[in-house]
């Protein structure tokens, strides 16, 4: 039955909530924490250099007045000082003066004034200083009283004030000096107090009034940037104010106030964040440009101002408009700026910032473009050591990492690093920025980490982050923010890594980070937003609920502090929906589910179309969409996750980081729909765009794993839907890379390796190896153990180790497993509380629990238990969820379980029902179909039993029919059903239909004992055939079809035996015609030769084996080229019947030298089948004997032998110690083998025998089938009688497994070549009983074998009943084991006598198959094997060897019709006979009469070795390893080796492999 398998958690979300938090690290990061101090360098350079953005200087030093129109400028003042109406009468009044007053004083007044005026318009340097001196003495010799001298001595009290002012404008600039060079405050407190005297000194209207209040404004607005006083930025704004207003319009000064009132608004703004500052920037900046030309030096600079201006209003406001502006009045700026203009790097830069800012607000691709550009030039024209050269680096550096955060290319996030990397090198210890720069380049390896996926980045990331908040101090205003990144940083290991540890530092510095920062503080969202993540993380590891609640807490208040159109609400509002669904997954609250969806919808609602996060945000959407999907069904969510996750790629460019991740969501949302659907598209599509995104991947990125898991996922799905072996094949595969991939400790190990668990548990219900279970088990139980108690995935994981326990259980039947699986499932069920989604599918599996413990037990209380877990299953599960199928079919199966144990007509009727829904709700070509039709047949079987109706019974039929014409289903699976089809025909239907039905059976065979699987696993699925073959044959026979029914007996026996010798047909008839074909052909074969027979091993904890797996995967690819190359081959003219079955024209021939019997025994009637050298068929019926009868016969003599040891040693004490009653039983066997097979056959093929003995008795070869195939036909008769009689008085026996082993067992030998044999004896074998009379038989051996021709070997043998293919030579190194002897292949060969024990012995549950040594000799190429039953004594084989090889060799004058009669079968009767006639003289003894011994025609059956082989002459013997001279004998003559007796040589397997490459020779 099938099972709901669960996965414990999907890493969807994961995935997209990772990307969340790292564009809210992003969007408000450290990264730019100090942009207002970057800002504010940006105004000071404007503000102070002469060149730069402001020209503030312009209002003093900028604007020079020249010596010559200073004295001018006196002059005028001194002049305008005069009354009006005194000025034109002044020189007449005074010349009249002279006239007047002649010899006065007024000539020397006169000659004063002239002095006076002269020294004004003098350009000497102390002219200015002696101007008073002279003034004091024209106003004492002004007339007194006169408006003249109250002129004039205002005129020098103007004078003398200009001297004061200028003195002080003095001194306060020499203070603004010594604070630029020293940073003295005192100075710059001194300059502003005297620069305010100065300006208060300074008339209004006074031509220097307002380039005094500019120097004003410098000293204050130099003392603001040192101390932020906000007193001090509002006076700078005041002062320049009253500059401009006291400036005219049209004066020259004009445009450079109100740039320089521009910043100072600026300034403001960016402190007090009021939109009135920045709109008065704006407006007054934009009136300095436009009093400006084109042309004028200090356009562009003034062009930067006003484009910093509206960036800030955009920034503010959001409004494109002010970005737009931005843009193109700083590339107009940056256009002016000649090329080696100091100033054209930070211009440049601004316009970089201008791009940056409209590419955050549309997410065009240009904008990210241009300001990669523009920085970049920005940088590249500043040289190293320059004050702005670590600004610009910062800021490339930051658009390096968003373009790469928008396209996901490696080249930007590399050079991120290296400009980061620069700037912190740039940044000497102790530097104020140093901490910054440290936090940025943490950030730049933290996401370089999560691209390339290197541990290195990660371990960069955490230690500059750590190095960033020790040199930060407490209390310092960015403290918070770098604690915040730091938290980021651990997070992210730990979810790389698995150490708790990293998780705990995490919340530890994101709750610092969070007690840093004050309510109401901007960055107070981003840091609960990101302790939510840590949160989340911890309950993804633990699965404790407290920390998911305090997750979605912190989040939601993250997201109630943002307001609306806040740029980060959108990313928070997907955050919080990443946790709402979290908790969905754990408690199952439908609540949660809807919550993530409308947070979700409303972070898209407030994203505009091209913006960069959009495809994000569908991402989270989509993954929201799929968990709601999953838990409820409904098809407009799938639908929905589908269509946003495809929106999300088609957004995505092929090399955007993101893009593969978006790729394997797709794929997941397909998955999902095919999971309730079944539609084939979608699992085809989901497996294309998850291999899209595995090879998107590069080798060693973070993600691979994740990526490698989900599309193995795909491939598992599709092969539950389509039962294709490649896709389990190929999901094996990746889960395993994935496995591989994931570090110890790690949070997703234990999720990935119970995938693996459940795809090696999906391979081994279709192929039914037992290493695959047991690696299920093996990896589950890790998986569970991995996740402590509590953890949301705990169930899911106990789940299906349950469901491991229980298929071992239905495998082995072992009850310990039973009981683990009910334990272990019912945990799990315990674990999910009422009302979860995933409740019904652990109840399912725990209803399938109990049901296979009644199986076991019998207990009436399992199978109530089972059914009443089973309907709460049912109960819970969608009509049209994809698992519903699934458990109706399985609670069918429990009624009709309890059917047969009750009878209650009531149950079957349910049965059938249950059946019949579940096979509606499954499609055409679903793997699992023909397994429900199968359990539907049964229940109308069950039914018909019961009521008698016979449309049940042909309702059976058609379910079974249909289950076999299923070709998506497993092989085993149709073969059952075709057996079953066949069975019901047969007894209910016309032969006819049976006979159709048999047909398929066979032809299904090939398919379940399939080339793809190993050896021991094709013996595993026999037990089951030979049954059913030889029902079919009985079929055959009953209706007189005889030659179908040989066919039949043929295609299933030594199934596997043929299937190995297949791939070693030689292909001379296809060389000839398709060479290229048939070596590959050859090639295909000889490597899937090998790998049938390989030994495979169970892999460990850590999986470490993998070898095993690529070997077992590569076997079956091997079989299916093998089968693809078979269907080629037979397209071609010619080939149709290419190595398909013989015909029974084709098999005919193995009658030529005798008559051949098959003897069939089945459950119905017992049939010989005697084919003729004629080539006609005489069916002889054995209706006194039954297939009951052979295994009772079979089961005495087992009994007989093991009661006395016969089967335990060669001990001829043991072997001679049976008493009479022992021999009674064998007598009885013997008997009743003669009296009802043997003899009624001898009867019936009379004439046939006479017909074929010559001069000598015929040659009769028997092929047994079931319990004959291990009873001694050859010895049968009547003993101790008074007319005693036996087969061997009338024919001379052997045996075949196989009529096509006869087909190629005529003789090869090569008259020209001589004949050689070599001989091995191992006496004394270390840790096994010693074989004195091995030394004997040898020394027998050598009186018929000349230096020309001869060889023996005797030695110990083993047979495994447990395992046949592990039975073996026991040589003094070690076993030398059948599964080896499989993988060799011999061409000289002629016979291979094993004395050795039980070297005929087979596998008592394959009667059909030969797995034994001598089956084994019979592969190698011998086609010919003399081997023993059971054991045989030491003094009897000596005896043996000595006649068979005198018969042999030792004929040589014979004539030729005796040396045609010397075979090996002859040979070895007319030893018998002369044994028995020996020791009867002597005893009368039980084994005296019944020796073990047979002959095999190919493929024969081993006894002990006494090998006999052609071979060409050699040169040289090849060296042979070195070994201790003690322990055992060999012997080589003629052409090949020679090994004298003493001294003696231990035969090793390296011996024995050298000795088969050079002698065409293996044992």
């Amino acid at each position: 039955m099938s099972e709901s398998n669960i996965l414990p958690e999907d890493p969807v979300v994961n995935l997209a909530a990772a990307e969340v938090e790292e564009t809210v690290t992003q969007s408000m990061p450290d990264y730019h924490e100090d942009e207002d101090a970057e800002l504010q360098k940006t105004i000071s350079m404007s503000l102070e250099n002469p060149d730069a953005e402001t020209t503030e200087d312009t209002m003093g030093d900028s604007m020079p007045i020249d010596e010559e129109e200073e004295i001018e400028l006196d002059l005028a003042l001194f002049l305008s000082k005069l009354p009006p109406d005194m000025f034109d009468e002044q020189l007449a009044e005074l010349h009249q003066g002279r006239v007047n007053v002649a010899n006065s004083d007024q000539e020397a007044f006169l000659d004063l004034v002239i002095s006076a005026m002269q020294l004004l318009m003098c350009r000497e340097p102390d002219a200015a200083s002696k101007i008073p001196g002279v003034m004091h003495q024209v106003v004492e010799l002004a007339p007194i009283g006169s408006g003249l001298k109250a002129s004039l001595f205002q005129c020098l009290s103007d004078i003398e004030t200009k001297t004061e002012v200028e003195e002080l404008h003095s001194s306060a600039l020499q203070l603004m000096k010594h604070f630029q060079q020293s940073g003295d405050l005192t100075a710059i407190d001194n300059a502003v107090q005297l620069m305010e005297e100065v300006v208060k000194l300074t008339p209004d209207g006074h031509t220097e009034k307002a380039s005094r209040l500019g120097e004003l404004g410098n000293a204050l607005q130099r003392r603001f940037q040192h101390l932020s006083r906000l007193e001090d930025l509002e006076n700078l704004i005041f002062v320049n104010q009253q500059a401009v207003n006291l400036t005219p319009d049209g004066h020259a000064l004009k445009a450079v106030l109100l740039n320089n009132l521009g910043c100072t608004f600026f300034c403001r703004f960016k402190h007090l964040d009021e939109l009135e500052d920045v709109e008065n920037a704006i407006l007054v900046n934009q009136q300095a440009v436009d009093l400006v030309p084109d042309g004028h030096a200090d356009k562009s600079a003034w062009l930067n101002n006003l484009g910093n201006a509206f960036l800030g209003r955009f920034e503010h406001l959001g409004e494109l408009r002010d970005i737009e502006n931005a843009i193109l009045v700083t590339q107009q700026a940056v256009d002016l700026a000649p090329d080696g203009h100091t100033n054209k790097a930070a211009w440049l830069n601004n316009l970089g910032r201008a791009f940056f800012g409209r590419f955050e607000h549309l997410g065009e691709l240009k904008d990210i473009e241009n300001a990669v550009l523009v920085n970049k030039q920005a940088v590249d024209l500043t040289p190293d050591g320059h004050a702005l050269k670590a600004t610009l680096l910062n800021d490339l550096g930051h658009t390096f990492l968003c373009r790469f955060d928008r396209l996901g290319k490696l080249g930007d996030i590399e050079n991120a690093v290296i400009v980061n990397q620069q700037l912190v090198d740039l940044t000497p210890d102790g530097h104020a920025d140093k901490a910054r720069r440290l936090g940025n380049l943490g950030f730049a390896f933290l996401r370089r980490f999560n691209y390339l996926g290197k541990l290195g980045d990660l371990e960069n990331a955490v230690l500059v982050s750590q190095q960033a908040v020790d040199l930060t101090p407490d209390g310092h205003a960015n403290k918070a923010k770098r604690l915040n990144n730091l938290g980021n940083a651990l997070s992210c290991r730990f979810q790389c890594l698995g150490k708790l540890g990293d998780m705990e530092n995490a919340i530890l510095v994101h709750q610092q980070a969070d007690d840093l920062t004050p309510d109401g503080h901007a960055d107070k969202a981003t840091q609960l937003n990101d302790l939510g993540n840590v949160f989340q993380g911890r309950f993804k590891h633990l699965g404790e609920l407290r920390d998911i609640e305090k997750a979605i807490f912190v989040k939601q208040q993250a997201v109630d502090l943002t307001p609306d159109g806040h740029a980060l609400k959108a990313t928070l509002l997907t955050n919080l929906g990443n946790a709402f669904f979290e908790r969905f997954q754990h408690l199952g609250n439908l609540r949660d589910i809807e919550n993530a969806i409308l947070v979700n919808q409303q972070a898209i609602a407030l994203t505009p179309d091209g913006h960069g996060l959009k495809a994000t945000l569908l991402e989270n959407l989509g993954s929201a969409f799929i968990y709601r999907f999953d838990h409820f069904g409904k098809l407009g969510d799938i639908e929905n996750a589908i269509l946003v996750h495809q929106q999300a790629v088609d957004l995505t460019h092929d090399d955007h980081t993101r893009k593969a991740a978006r790729l394997a969501h797709l794929g997941l949302a397909f998955q999902g729909r095919f999971e309730h659907f079944g539609e084939p598209g979608d699992i085809e599509n989901a497996i294309l765009v998850n291999q899209q995104a595995v090879d998107l991947t590069p080798d060693g990125h973070a993600g691979k794993a994740e990526l490698l898991h989900d599309l193995g996922k795909a491939f598992s799905h599709r092969f539950h839907q389509l039962g294709k072996l490649s896709d389990i094949e190929n999901a094996i595969l990746v889960y395993q890379q994935a496995v591989d991939l994931t570090p110890d400790g790690h949070t997703a190990e234990a999720t990935r390796l119970s995938s693996l668990g459940l795809a090696f548990k999906s391979r081994f219900g279709h192929l039914r190896e037992l290493r695959d279970i047991e690696n299920a088990i093996l990896v589950t139980q890790k998986a569970v153990d991995l996740t402590p108690d509590g953890h949301a995935s705990k169930a899911g994981l106990l789940n299906n180790l349950g469901n491991a326990f229980s298929y071992r259980f239905e495998h082995l039947g072992e009850l310990r497993d039973m009981e683990n699986a009910i334990l272990v499932t019912q945990q799990a069920v315990d674990l999910i509380p009422n009302g979860h989604a995933r409740r019904a599918a652990l109840l399912a599996n725990l209803g399938n629990a109990f049901s296979r413990r009644y199986k076991c037990l019998g207990q009436l209380g399992d199978i109530e238990n089972a059914i009443s877990t089973k309907q709460k299953a049912v109960d819970l599960t969608s009509d049209d969820h994809v698992d519903k199928a699934v458990q109706l079919h399985d609670l069918g199966s429990f009624f009709l379980s309890r059917f047969d144990h009750l009878g209650k007509i009531g149950d079957i009727e349910n049965a059938i029902l249950f059946y019949r829904q579940a096979i509606d709700l499954t499609p055409d070509g679903h793997a699992d179909k023909a397994t429900r039709l199968i359990n539907l047949g049964r229940a109308f079987q069950s039914r018909f039993e019961c009521l008698g109706e016979l449309g049940d019974i042909a309702q059976a039929i058609v379910a079974f029919k249909q289950a076999t014409e299923n070709t998506s289903s497993p092989p085993l699976a149709r073969y059952v059903a075709a057996s079953a089809w066949a069975l019901s025909c047969s007894i209910y239907q016309s032969p006819s239909s049976a006979l159709d039905a048999y047909t398929v059976v066979l032809d299904m065979i090939p398919q379940v004992v399939w080339f793809g699987q190993t050896v021991q696993r094709r013996y595993d699925d026999l037990p089951t055939i030979g049954m059913v073959i030889n029902t079919a044959a009985t079929l055959a026979i009953s209706v007189g079809d005889l030659p179908r029914a040989v066919e039949w007996l043929e295609e299933g026996r030594s199934i596997v035996w043929k299937q190995i010798l297949q791939l070693r047909t030689p292909l001379d008839e296809l060389h000839q015609q398709h060479p290229d074909l048939a070596d590959e052909l050859s090639r295909v074969s000889l490597a899937l030769d090998n790998a049938g027979t390989s030994d495979f091993q169970n892999i460990n904890l850590k999986i470490k084996y993998k070898s095993v797996e690529e070997e077992a995967q590569n076997h079956r690819k091997l079989a299916a080229k093998y089968e693809e190359l078979l269907q080629q081959v037979r397209k071609l003219d010619g080939f149709s019947r290419f190595l398909k079955p013989k015909t029974f024209p084709e098999l005919s021939p193995a009658a030529r030298n005798g008559p051949v019997v098959v003897v069939n025994a089945a459950a119905l009637r017992c049939d010989a089948l005697v084919l003729c050298t004629s080539g006609e068929i005489i069916p002889v019926p054995l209706p006194t004997f039954s297939c009951d009868q052979a295994e009772t016969l079979h089961l005495k003599l087992l009994s007989a032998l093991q009661a006395h040891g016969v089967r335990v040693n060669r001990d001829d004490v043991a072997m001679r110690s049976a008493e009479e009653a022992n021999q009674d039983i064998f007598i009885s066997v013997l008997a009743d083998l003669w009296s009802h097979v043997v003899q009624p056959i001898l009867s019936e093929i009379e004439q046939v025998l006479h017909e074929n003995a010559h001069v000598s008795l015929p040659h009769i070869t028997w092929c047994a089938t079931g319990p004959l195939a291990f009873l001694p036909l050859h010895a049968a008769g009547i003993y101790r009688s008074d007319n005693p009689m036996n087969i061997a008085d009338f024919a001379v026996s052997s045996y075949t497994t196989t009529l096509t082993a006869m087909l190629g067992s005529s003789s090869k030998r090569d008259p020209t070549v001589t004949r050689s044999v070599l001989i091995v004896s191992q006496p004394a074998t270390p840790g096994l009983t010693p074989l004195p009379g091995t030394v004997e038989e040898v020394e027998v051996i050598q009186c018929y074998a000349s230096p020309d021709h001869t060889c023996h070997l005797t030695h110990e043998s083993a047979t495994d009943m447990e395992n046949p293919l592990n039975s073996a030579f026991a040589l003094y190194d070690g076993r030398l084991n059948l599964s080896t002897l499989m993988k060799l292949s011999l061409e000289n060969a002629e016979l291979a006598v094993l004395s050795a024990c039980e070297t005929a012995t087979g596998d008592e549950r394959l009667p059909e198959e030969a797995v034994h040594l001598a089956a084994g000799m019979l592969a190698v190429g011998y086609p010919s094997v003399i081997a023993t039953m059971w054991s045989i004594g030491d003094t009897d084989a000596p005896l043996i060897a000595d006649k068979v090889y005198a018969n042999l060799l030792g004929c040589r004058e014979n004539s030729e019709s005796q040396k045609a009669s010397l075979t090996p079968a002859y040979a070895l009767h007319a030893a018998v006979k002369h044994l028995r006639e020996e020791i009867a003289l002597c005893t009368e003894s039980m084994p005296t009469n019944f020796l073990p011994v047979r002959v095999f025609f190919f493929p024969p059956f081993p006894i002990t070795a006494h090998l006999t082989f052609q071979s060409q002459p050699v040169a040289a013997p090849p060296t042979l390893p070195s070994a201790d001279r003690t322990g055992s004998n060999l012997w080589c003559f003629g052409h090949l080796f020679y090994f004298p007796v003493v001294p003696h040589v231990r035969l090793t397997s390296r011996i024995v492999q050298v000795i088969a490459k050079s002698v065409v020779l293996s044992l």
